[in-house]
């Protein structure tokens, strides 16, 4: 008496873990739309802290944005979004530091 008994083959997991390049995109669109509005508020209200302050700002939209996609699994998408969010924040300082300077 043989009984052919198969392996349980597992499921494919069709969960993704994201791309940290995805998260860099979103994260460097991020960026660009902030730079574009921090600029046009700096010349409408002729101030060139607003100019500089894009780093610290872009963080209303990137921590919505990290705790959606963990949320949905996609851990690698939130390390890009970390990632191009803090060279933002240090881009963002480097310029105030350089208007500061004048």
């Amino acid at each position: 008496m043989s009984m052919d008994i198969e392996p349980a083959v597992p499921a494919p997991d069709n969960t993704t873990k994201g791309s940290v390049g995805i998260g860099c995109l979103i994260g460097f669109l991020c960026q660009i739309g902030f730079i574009v509005l921090g600029i046009l508020a700096a010349l409408r209200l002729n101030s060139m802290v607003l100019w500089s302050s894009w780093g610290v700002t872009q963080w209303f939209v990137l921590i919505p944005l990290i705790l959606q996609q963990r949320g949905k699994g996609h851990s690698r998408t939130v390390q890009g979004l970390i990632i191009t969010g803090s060279i933002g924040l240090l881009l963002s300082s480097a310029c105030a530091l350089a208007m500061r300077g004048r």
